[in-house]
């Protein structure tokens, strides 16, 4: 910590750049000066510190929302996803792994890198899964829920913008160990993987021989399911900064691995509680992350700095799954073995620069580069009649491989130029991006001369290259194309431009008025197996005004109002009409989906009792035209689903409360704590059948209930954080430890159709503790977490009965970790 003696100003780097506070300095005067000589103002330079952020959050025009570096390691938090479920009005939902915001999912939120946007590693989400990012190289995460013109137009929940760390301070090398176990997993002697699964640190990649296959056998791994050895949790990493004259390196690399073991139920059931598919199942989930992080800062001076990131993320997701049960499609009971896996590599590159020209002009500019490549290399599937043991016949999916590649590269980049007056700051800029996103596919369906009966265990028994001359290969593909991919693209151009003024309309009151133009052209071709050859061009332009006002009712509190119009694009997977095809669903986009528009209003009340404390209060709304969601739909198969505009509109309203305070302070001690809790009512009235029909080519759909909530909508939420805090040795040591409580209330997950009822995510509680010791240079971490191991639960409501669609437990897990910083 850096203290300083100052008469006039207090120096606080809450931004990239420095950024000064400063007393008025409005008939000073050397008696003036005199009265306040000698005051020791202790500030850190960290911007991480809950105390920087919160007074950056006090000063700013915009409603900003902040978690730091500090905050986090105190929880015990270890990336991103669960850093942003603390904040006021999220969670993340378990059924599909989405982060909502305010009862807004993945296609209404969006994810920047140091304010540039970042790209999906799924085809199926907008935004990346936010638990690759590792909390250690992250220095504070922003949660946006207020737009304003800076932001991107395609905004519904809010905007998450994560923080790379840079260096300030004295130069430092950091090494960090840790491992964990979970405990319904560690002791287990049946947790599964795939042979051709990407392997302990994720980077293997099994591949298909594309040749002939009735000449020679195309797989080259194995269709049995493994063992796994030692299933105990780890995590490694190294960080370090220096600074060289004008010049500050930050660096941080570090892989983590983890083991998930549960027994758990998946179900869909008809209107009338007879089961679709019913099944008990075991699920064996290991993933890994490889992360290496770069931030190189160069100040040429006071008013000028650029800063380069280069930020590669390799992440890997392996799933196996046994299902047991009734299977209504060939109307008997079954066996399912499930391998599914993912393996990721983001390369995000980044370069920004801030710039002060003169005393009233600065100017901001920043330039990305992203790639991105997504492989399931290699999900299989075996389906065996569980009477006769025998291998299931009917269908090429029954018994299947399946490969696929999502390759995005993205060219982005901002200019910002803003001139301060008497009363008045003005800020002009535009934003641009091109992305090229390709997603390519095959399936391999198998059918058999015969029916053998196969060990469940052993399925390489039978399916190997010595009985290939039994097997028939389709891939819906001509033979002379027998493993020609299906693919969408789609090319993305978005250029915007913006303006904002800041009106001082007295000493306390300043209003922010200001709008963007957004000019969108989304180019998109696919090839299916269903529809064939497509292609579809859509070009939107859209204006989007946003007012933010903030009244100071004291040097402690302030009045905020935000009112902003902004829209929600269907994203590229929702409007390609491509297939999906999972156990108890298949998922199709639809090309006829448009745009939602959001109406967004704020109203919120801030107390800042004192430094690193805050006390607010906020109501907010929101009006929805043509909203999004998934469902079925009338088809061949009873749990197809498909994208449509459900609604005319739908809405939601609610309020937040956010406590961050010191509740009792002694000698070297502290107690305190951090609450926040959302209420949330939201509506949509569904469209008719007829009209439904009118807009997507034909596609019906009953709903079962006139209206519903919106989805991910949770009627209350609540996060209570406890912690005691204890220093000494001249504060060289000290000790936090930290209760911290989730309360995530029912949910909609899916809407119901022709008489099925609505799917819930239902509420859960969770518990988590984090004991952490700094001695000096050596940190000492002890976490418990999930403690509650509630079920994380959806439920299929029909009239009659409530059905179980998803039920799994994910263990609790106790873990040490280890530091020392030279």
């Amino acid at each position: 910590m850096n203290f300083r003696k100052l008469s006039i100003a207090v120096l606080f780097l809450t931004t990239s750049g420095a950024v000064i506070y400063a007393q008025d300095t409005k008939k000073d005067s050397i008696k003036n000066e005199k009265k306040i000589e000698g005051v020791v103002i202790k500030g850190s330079t960290k911007k991480g510190t809950e105390a920087n952020l919160i007074n950056f959050q006090k000063k700013s025009v915009e409603v900003i929302e902040r978690v730091g570096s500090v905050q986090l390691a105190k929880q015990g938090v270890g990336d991103a996803a669960t850093a942003v479920t603390k904040a006021t009005g999220t969670i993340k939902q378990e059924g599909s792994g989405q982060i909502f915001v305010r009862g807004l999912g993945d296609r209404y939120n969006s994810t920047t890198l140091n304010g540039l946007l970042i790209p999906s590693d799924d085809p199926e989400n907008r935004n990346i899964d936010l638990s690759i990012f590792k909390t250690s190289m992250i220095e504070y995460i922003s949660l946006d829920k207020i737009y304003n013109p800076k932001m991107l137009g395609d905004f519904g929940g809010a905007t998450i913008s994560i923080v790379s760390k840079e260096f300030t301070g004295k130069p430092y090398f950091k090494i960090g160990l840790g491992s964990s176990i979970n405990l319904q997993t560690f002791d287990n002697n049946n947790f599964k993987l795939q042979d051709g699964a990407p392997g302990f640190f994720g980077f293997k990649e099994t591949k298909f021989n594309k040749g002939n296959p009735y000449q020679a056998y195309p797989f080259t791994s194995k269709w049995n399911f493994k063992n796994a050895d030692n299933p105990f949790n780890t995590d490694l990493n190294i960080e370090g900064g220096a600074s060289f004259g004008k010049l500050s390196f930050f660096a941080y690399a570090g892989f983590e691995n983890s083991y998930e073991y549960s027994k758990g139920q998946e179900g869909f059931y008809f209107a009338d509680n007879t089961p679709n598919k019913k099944f008990d199942v075991e699920r064996s989930k290991y993933k890994t992350n490889t992360t290496a992080l770069i931030n190189l800062g160069y100040k040429f001076n006071s008013n000028n700095k650029i800063n380069f990131t280069s930020n590669f993320i390799h992440s890997s997701d392996q799933t196996a799954k046994i299902f047991t049960g009734y299977s209504y499609d060939v109307d008997k009971n079954v066996i399912i073995n499930r391998g599914d896996n993912k393996i990721t590599s983001t390369w995000i590159n980044q370069l920004f620069g801030t710039h002060k020209l003169g005393d009233t002009w600065n100017a901001d500019w920043a330039v990305g580069y992203n790639m991105l490549n997504s492989k399931r290399p290699d999900r299989l599937q075996n389906t065996i009649d569980a009477s006769t043991m025998q291998l299931i016949t009917g269908s090429a999916i029954n018994n299947h491989r399946y490969f696929d590649e999502l390759k995005d590269n993205t060219v982005l980049g901002h200019a910002y130029l803003s001139k301060t007056l008497n009363k008045f700051k003005i800020t002009a800029g535009y934003d641009g991006q091109y992305k090229d996103r390709k997603f390519d596919n095959t399936t391999i369906g198998m059918n058999f001369s015969l029916s053998p009966q196969v060990d469940p265990n052993n399925i390489d028994g039978f399916i190997n290259a010595g009985n290939n001359g039994l097997f028939s290969y389709q891939t819906f593909q001509p033979s002379s194309k027998l493993f020609q991919p299906f693919y969408f693209n789609v090319k993305q151009n978005i250029q915007s431009g913006f303006a904002n003024v800041d009106v001082n309309l007295s000493d306390k009151f300043i209003v922010q008025v200001g709008g963007r133009f957004d000019y969108i052209d989304m180019q998109l071709k696919w090839f299916d197996s269903v529809l064939q050859n497509g292609k579809k061009n859509k070009q939107y332009n859209k204006f989007l005004p946003a007012l933010n006002a903030k009244y100071s009712v004291s040097d402690k509190q302030n009045l905020r109002l935000s009112v902003s119009k902004t829209y929600t694009l269907p994203q590229a997977k929702e409007l390609s009409p491509i297939a999906y095809y999972d156990v108890t669903t298949n998922v199709y986009g639809n090309q006829d989906l448009s745009p939602s528009d959001n109406y967004n209003a704020d109203l919120k009340w801030e107390l800042f009792p004192k430094s690193g404390e805050l006390i607010s209060v906020a109501a907010f709304g929101k009006y929805i035209k043509n909203p999004i969601a998934r469902t079925t739909y009338a088809s061949s198969a009873p749990s197809d689903m498909t994208y449509f505009n459900l609604s005319d509109y739908g809405y939601i309203v609610g309020a937040e409360v956010e406590v961050r305070k010191d509740i009792y302070s002694w000698s070297n001690s502290k107690i305190y704590t951090f609450i926040n809790g959302t209420y949330m009512h939201s509506e949509q009235k569904f469209k008719s059948e007829d009209q439904i029909a009118k807009e997507n080519h034909g596609k019906r759909v009953v709903f079962t209930n006139p209206k519903a909530d919106l989805q991910g909508a949770a009627d209350f939420i609540a996060n209570v954080n406890l912690g005691y805090n204890y220093k000494w040795s001249n504060n060289l040591n000290s000790l936090d430890f930290v209760i911290v409580y989730s309360h995530i209330g029912k949910n909609l997950y899916s809407v119901g159709t022709t008489e099925i009822g609505n799917f819930y995510e239902a509420a859960r509680d969770l518990l988590d503790l984090n004991l952490n010791f700094t001695l000096d240079k050596i940190g000492i971490g002890i976490s418990a977490k999930n403690l509650l191991n509630p079920h994380s639960k959806i439920e299929q409501e029909n009239k009659t009965q409530t059905l179980i669609n998803k039920d799994y437990t994910m263990g609790r897990q106790v873990g040490l970790s280890l530091s020392y910083k030279f």
